[in-house]
């Protein structure tokens, strides 16, 4: 249990860092839900219903889309993020700038911290390891 806490732990930090970057560089950045991605149609929208893991195609009885599973699941993925930002944007998303004045300075961490970031707070924390010889 403690290695899926972990593992959970390590995940979240990935999505704060890549938050972090893609809003310093001006990007939009949210998470869809994942769930159910490789039942639904990205073509049509369909439920074609739950796969077990060894169906590894998909194929909509509605429409035909026929291509593997993953790769149908990515596009639903791709669908979902642009509707959200179809239904931001109705909403009236801000620009990056009022964001930034919004959430204030941030810091990869997601604290409202300023200050450099720099690559070693990012990767070992600056200590020097030696390579083996």
């Amino acid at each position: 249990m403690l290695s899926k806490h972990s593992a959970d732990a390590g995940f979240g930090q990935f999505f704060n860092i890549l938050e972090w970057v893609w809003l310093s560089r001006d990007v939009y950045f949210a998470k869809v839900n994942k769930d159910g991605t490789s039942q639904t149609c990205p073509n049509c929208g369909a439920h074609t219903g739950k796969k077990t893991l060894d169906v590894r195609v998909h194929h909509c009885h509605e429409c035909g889309y026929t291509t593997t599973r993953d790769v149908a699941a990515s596009q639903e993925i791709r669908n979902r993020g642009i509707t959200s930002v179809g239904q931001m944007v109705a909403g009236r998303l801000t620009s990056f700038e009022e964001t930034s004045q919004a959430l204030g300075p941030k810091n990869v961490c997601g604290l409202r911290a300023t200050g450099r970031i720099t690559r070693d707070a990012l990767v070992g924390g600056g200590r020097s390891r030696k390579l083996a010889s």
